[in-house]
């Protein structure tokens, strides 16, 4: 018996190593595969380094490449414009994204019959597997017209008033703009900040609810003093996570916030550009340098994206210790 015993024991850690190893290996591909992009990009941009430091890439505008007949190039890219329309656009989208998207989970948790809620999730679920090409040209052919003649109408119109950047012309409306780029976002992102909203409030301890309810609590207290501040980290996280993935948006973006802008867009209301689409719209047309300023912007992209996702990551390990605390 014990002989018995020993083999299962001995059988069972020599199926151990292969598996570690598996793992690991997966782990490693994937580090591996990150630092390759990086160092890719990095020795994409070095030609461009010789034109301009990284920080004037950084803080200042223009897209432009010429060579003379005798071969010498003078060059000046920036990527100000599109790091601001990056941002804007993001902002923009998750400022409209969140509340709604936390909104639709605290339904589809706490409130809304179960039946109710299955249907409802799945039909978020399919908005979220929508290609992004697909919502693209949706808000090309309908949504970026309706918003141009309603929304920013009505903005301009009232706050465009007092606040420069949102004026717009009324007799000659722009056909693209950052504010519906903007929009376009907080469409696409609103179904991931749902899903992940609805794990965290999921997560709460059931306890926590029905002691409050035991206390005569209504549906909405309820929420307000237990859900909420119990799952705000996690929110946080979640909202931080769709925030990095509308930074990162590409095709949609391209169809509607116009492209092409080496400038700061005097208003939200004008056509602008974002680091996705100004890759995107540019790749193919670039010279020498031209590639090396894409790649930088590549860089730039990639940066922000691993900040937020980090900063997420680190807020949601803390609701996460909270949570077993």
């Amino acid at each position: 018996m014990q002989a018995g015993s020993d083999a299962f024991r001995t059988s069972r850690r020599s199926g151990e190593l292969p598996f570690r190893l598996v793992t690991a290996a997966g782990a490693l591909i994937v580090v591996a595969t990150l630092v390759a992009i990086t160092l890719a990009l990095l020795g994409r941009t070095s030609v461009l380094w010789t034109f301009v430091d990284p920080w004037t890439f950084l803080t200042t505008g223009g897209w432009n490449e010429v060579e003379s007949p005798t071969g010498e190039i003078t060059a000046s890219y920036g990527a100000l414009p599109m790091l601001w329309g990056t941002l804007v656009t993001s902002i923009i989208g998750i400022i409209v994204a969140a509340p709604v998207g936390i909104a639709a989970a605290i339904y589809l948790v706490e409130i809304a019959p179960k039946r109710l809620a299955t249907i409802l999730t799945f039909l978020v679920e399919v908005v979220a597997a929508i290609p992004s090409v697909v919502v693209g040209l949706w808000a090309l052919g309908e949504l970026s017209p309706r918003l141009r003649d309603s929304i920013e109408w009505w903005i301009a119109s009232t706050l465009g008033r007092v606040v420069p950047w949102l004026s717009e012309d009324a007799t000659n409306p722009a056909n693209s703009s950052v504010f519906r780029a903007g929009i376009v976002l907080a469409i696409m992102v609103t179904p991931l900040v749902s899903a992940l909203s609805r794990e965290v409030i999921r997560s709460v301890p059931q306890s926590l609810r029905e002691g409050l309810v035991g206390m005569g609590a209504t549906k909405w207290e309820t929420i307000r003093l237990v859900i909420l501040p119990t799952a705000r980290a996690g929110l946080i996280s979640a909202v931080i996570l769709a925030f990095g993935r509308a930074i990162g948006e590409t095709v949609a973006v391209v169809l509607v916030i116009g492209g092409g802008a080496t400038l700061i867009p005097p208003t939200l209301f004008q056509p602008g550009s974002t680091l996705a689409a100004q890759i995107a719209n540019s790749y193919g047309e670039g010279g020498t340098v031209g590639k090396g300023a894409l790649a930088g912007l590549g860089l730039v992209l990639l940066g922000l994206t691993l900040t937020l996702s980090t900063i997420a990551r680190l807020m949601l390990a803390r609701y996460n210790r909270q949570g077993r605390g």
